[in-house]
């Protein structure tokens, strides 16, 4: 997480406080209420993301973190020993399908990391006991199979987020997109509503609404 991002969610946290300690105001207007609710949900949802980028995860997401990295590295431990399999029985196609790494793998979508790892079980699959001279038997092919079926059980559930520090990285900057654009386009046009109905809300809003340099303590009012 950068500065800019750091000063960006400071005060996103800061509008959030508002819109708690004015929701009896602002459930008068529905579609406001919805919008909040959003909000709410997001930033949530960052807060979990930050504490992934921060490596303090817990529950299903450390879970998850185990899961991923178990398969992963079966993954490219079997990658490896078909890249040399190929490489000596001169087959160009699977050589090129086992060129991957870890940090390839980590850098992924979950299902994308889900399938690239499957396509490399079934490449060993085809092969089954060619590989024993190279240090993968039928049973670590079948041992791979079966840390990507607990991997693809995980990211099948309701709720699974994304929980690699790689992926939170992006997974952060996409959901300070999605709220700025949300209070910007929506809730800040919806709130001019209380300028002079409710000039307390309206201007605790709008404070709340100024992002703070953290490293400086300059203060600048959100662009429309």
């Amino acid at each position: 997480m950068n500065y800019k991002q750091r000063n960006k969610i400071s005060m996103f946290r800061a509008v959030n406080k508002v819109f708690g300690t004015y929701s009896t105001e602002f459930s008068s207007i529905p579609v406001l209420t919805s919008f909040i609710q959003s909000f709410g949900e997001s930033l949530s949802e960052m807060e979990e993301v930050l504490l992934i980028q921060q490596g303090k995860t817990t529950g299903a997401s450390k879970q998850k973190i185990k899961e991923e990295e178990e398969m992963i590295e079966e993954t490219v431990q079997m990658a490896g020993c078909m890249f040399v399999y190929a490489q000596v029985n001169n087959i160009p196609d699977l050589q090129i399908k086992c060129a991957i790494s870890s940090s390839q793998l980590g850098n992924m979508s979950d299902e994308d990391v889900k399938t690239t790892c499957l396509a490399i079980y079934n490449e060993a699959a085809k092969l089954d006991g060619a590989l024993t001279d190279y240090g993968k038997t039928p049973e670590n092919i079948a041992q791979l199979k079966k840390e990507i079926d607990d991997f693809a059980a995980l990211i099948a559930s309701p709720r699974s987020a994304i929980v690699t520090r790689s992926q939170a990285t992006r997974e952060l900057a996409r959901l300070i997109t999605e709220n700025n654009d949300l209070l910007r386009l929506k809730t800040d046009k919806l709130i001019e509503q209380f300028k002079t109905s409710n000039p307390k809300l309206y201007n605790t809003y709008k404070a709340a609404r100024v992002i703070v340099d953290l490293r400086a303590g300059k203060q600048t009012i959100e662009e429309e």
